[in-house]
């Protein structure tokens, strides 16, 4: 066995599935296990006992990949959950059009021994250590985005709808969704008391005009990697970092993609707010409104500094001073 193919067997891909784990070594084996503690016990047995890996990667899949990645860093293995997005752009850069659970861990195990810029780990990538109330938190916020689609969705149907009963019935329902998304509310800011580190952060944030409780702990919940990254990969993070489009004759103008959208839809409310009455963004809202930038456009700007004036207070641990953000 040559030396290039030991440091080949050093990066690993796992396709993740509700009810399977495929697993690929760069240019080597293969294997397929149940998404089950026992064989995610077997797996992980079967990693630490082969030569020291260097990279473990996976996509994100909607909580399925929890297990594992628990179980892999408990282990002290490097794991690293990658941006869905960026590895996508990765299977159009190689050409592979195949598509299958143990095609994707094969491409996965590719992509894990590409170089840091084409994984965009520059970009600020941060892992951060197994914390079980961050993950509640997450967890709840979830849950809460997904009651607010669903209160919409009923809140739509009713205006639809002329039967009595059927009214009625949709009107329990909506009561029930909305008690529900109350509870989850109060069991969130329940998590936050438990940890002094949180409460900090809340406070901070809530120093910044604009961001309100709601704001405030939507941060706490969906962008845990606040205040460990520059205020690119956080603006990036939650999808408000401007992507040029220009190419040969086309000069299309900047357009924000990807990001987290749940927590982006409710700092939007925020730049709103932080848009008339924030004392550093009202007036650079109003610059850029009389340059003739739509307001929408203007708006997401207003949220970009909103996020770099809340990675700046978490990384600092001081109150927002009202400075113009650079």
């Amino acid at each position: 066995m040559t030396l290039s193919h030991l440091l080949d067997n050093t990066f690993v891909g796992i396709d993740v599935g509700g009810a399977g784990l495929d697993v690929a070594w760069h240019r080597g084996d293969s294997a397929h296990y149940a998404n089950r503690p026992d064989a995610i016990a077997t797996l992980v047995e079967r990693l630490r006992a082969g030569p020291p890996l260097t990279r473990i990667v996976l996509e994100p899949t909607g909580g399925y990949e929890k297990p594992l990645v628990k179980a892999l860093r408990q282990a002290q293995l490097p794991v690293e959950i990658i941006h869905t997005t960026r590895f996508k752009a990765y299977r159009q850069l190689v050409g592979v059009k195949a598509k299958s659970d143990t095609s994707d861990a094969r491409l996965l195990a590719s992509y894990a021994a590409a170089p840091d810029e084409v994984r965009g780990r520059k970009a600020g990538h941060v892992e951060l250590p197994e914390d079980a109330i961050r993950e509640a938190l997450s967890e709840l916020a979830s849950r809460r985005d997904q009651l607010k689609h669903m209160i919409h969705a009923e809140t739509c149907r009713l205006g639809t709808v002329r039967m009595i009963e059927l009214r009625q019935a949709i009107e329990n329902h909506l009561e029930t969704l909305k008690a529900e998304d109350k509870q989850v509310h109060r069991m969130m800011l329940a998590l936050v008391r438990q940890r002094l580190d949180l409460q900090r952060d809340q406070r901070l944030l809530k120093t910044i005009k604009g961001i309100g409780p709601k704001s405030a702990l939507a941060f706490l919940a969906s962008v845990p990697e606040l205040g460990r990254i520059d205020n690119k990969a956080a603006t990036a993070l939650i999808g408000v970092a401007p992507f040029v489009r220009n190419s040969g004759t086309m000069n299309a103008p900047a357009r924000i993609h990807g990001g987290r959208a749940a927590v982006r839809s409710i700092l939007y409310m925020a730049a709103v707010t932080a848009s008339r009455h924030n004392p550093v963004l009202r007036p650079f809202y109003e610059r850029l409104i009389a340059k003739g930038k739509p307001p929408k456009v203007a708006l997401i700007a207003v949220l970009r500094r909103l996020v770099v004036f809340a990675n700046a207070v978490i990384r600092s641990g001081q109150p927002w001073k009202g400075a113009t953000a650079s």
